[in-house]
């Protein structure tokens, strides 16, 4: 008993032993520690974070540099297509390598920023110029203004990033005024080339 009594007190409260009735002993669940790993974001919850914040980039390269490959194929530039490709892999080789320092990935990040602004900018004068909005889609303007939005938030929430939120903030802003503009032209009609022509 002397021998027990020394050896429960020697160790910590939460790995005590219960002593029953005929020197059977048993350890206290409720004194045991909790699992630490259980409040720790779990490799799924990491693998969500990262593709709900970056994954949607993995797509727009995949589907710009797919873009910039026909566009030299059916100009009849195969080979310089596939040169492209080639270049394109790369330099994105060498950007994800730790060649690369972190201040170039960041000032490469926040170049998309001004791109965005000076494509977009571009379809609104644009439009403006022509008085309508063209062939542009409803359907995908006001997905890319309402999942510009969405972003903002998602990118505070899961990144904290703010070089990455600004830049959908901008984007917010530049789809806003396409989709302003297309409702502002909605019941304009658009002339076709022969008339054009002939005024």
């Amino acid at each position: 008993m002397l021998e027990d009594s020394i050896e429960m007190k020697s160790q910590p409260s939460h790995l005590r032993r219960n002593t029953q009735a005929g020197g059977q002993s048993r350890w206290n669940k409720d004194s045991l520690p909790q699992d630490t790993n259980q409040q720790r974001p779990g490799a799924w919850h990491c693998c969500w974070i990262i593709a709900g914040s970056w994954g949607e980039a993995l797509f727009l390269m995949l589907q710009t540099i797919t873009i910039c490959f026909l566009i030299l194929h059916y100009r009849g530039h195969s080979m310089r297509g596939v040169a492209l490709l080639g270049v394109y892999v790369l330099i994105l080789l060498v950007l994800l390598s730790p060649l690369t320092p972190k201040a170039v990935v960041t000032l490469l990040q926040a170049t998309n920023m001004p791109a965005v602004i000076i494509g977009r900018l571009l379809q609104v004068i644009t439009n403006y110029r022509n008085g309508h909005t063209g062939h542009l889609s409803a359907v995908t303007v006001f997905l890319l203004f309402a999942g510009s939005l969405a972003r903002i938030f998602t990118s505070i929430q899961e990144t904290g990033d703010p070089l990455m939120a600004v830049t959908f903030i901008v984007s917010s802003i530049c789809n806003g005024l396409i989709a302003f503009q297309l409702l502002y032209y909605w019941n304009v009609r658009i002339p076709h080339k022969w008339e054009k022509k002939h005024q």
